[in-house]
């Protein structure tokens, strides 16, 4: 918690430092949410996919990959609606057993209360619930119903973004008995290096619990953009305790697909 501490005062200095606004060309744009999520939403009557792949390596030697995609569609200007889903999971235990199946898809949505332009920061807050699908035999999946809750807020200055979040996830134990309810804090800053090239660095914890010790990881990602209504991103993330994983790359795109209503 205390490096995560470090990095939001390294966020404030930076949004002093970066008080000169840039080329039009210059605008940050952060990558996929690979942890911190914008409290920016998708436009009104417009979609948007996230189509990734993604490769986690744990500390018990074992290896887990999904293709997590999710769409978001723009209800209104202060909320959007998202669904996702970690596509076909594939894991290999440390014995090197392999095993695969389906994972669980997620449903939720995400308000804004308050934007940048009316009080200097984009303020919301997202929902996530987990509809429990994925085969628990296989050690895919635990068989029970999970809800994170999240503060979301957002700030663009000059040519740097910073994505502040907030909030818990109440993870289903597996086997049942209740749920264990894990604080969450993350935080994303993003530089537009170049036009159409940014750089994401994302850093997250999660609060140790019953099921599991304290992670505290980071993730540091490029995005290109193609065109205006296409991107790609590469993201490599390294845990900092035993909590989180030893290594993970995730590559993707979002593709911003138009008007659907």
């Amino acid at each position: 918690m205390k490096r995560l501490g470090f990095a939001l005062s390294a966020a404030l200095a930076c949004s002093t430092l970066a008080s000169q606004t840039p080329p039009a060309d210059l605008t940050p744009k952060a990558c996929r949410p690979l942890f911190t999520t914008s409290a920016g939403l998708t436009d009104p009557g417009f979609a948007e996919l996230e189509l990734g792949a993604q490769t986690i390596h744990n500390r018990d030697g074992s290896k887990d990959r999904f293709v997590p995609t999710q769409l978001n569609v723009g209800i209104d200007s202060w909320f959007d609606l998202r669904v996702g889903w970690s596509g076909p999971a594939l894991r290999k235990d440390s014995q090197g057993e392999q095993k695969a199946g389906g994972s669980d898809p997620v449903i939720g949505g995400q308000a804004l209360f308050l934007s940048q332009a009316r009080g200097g920061v984009d303020l919301g807050l997202a929902h996530w619930h987990k509809i429990p699908r994925a085969s628990v035999a296989k050690g895919i999946g635990t068989g029970r119903h999970d809800d994170t809750l999240l503060l979301t807020a957002s700030r663009t200055q000059g040519r740097w973004a910073f994505d502040l979040n907030a909030g818990a996830n109440w993870i289903g134990r597996k086997g049942g008995g209740g749920r264990v309810r894990q604080a969450a804090l993350s935080l994303a800053i993003t530089c537009a290096v170049a036009p159409a090239w940014n750089l994401t660095l994302d850093t997250y914890a999660l609060a140790a619990t019953k099921l599991g010790p304290q992670a505290l990881s980071s993730v540091l990602a490029v995005r290109r953009d193609l065109t205006p209504r296409l991107c790609v991103d590469l993201g490599v993330e390294a845990g900092h305790t035993d909590g989180a994983p030893r290594l993970s790359l995730n590559a993707g795109l979002v593709w911003r697909m138009g008007r659907i209503f």
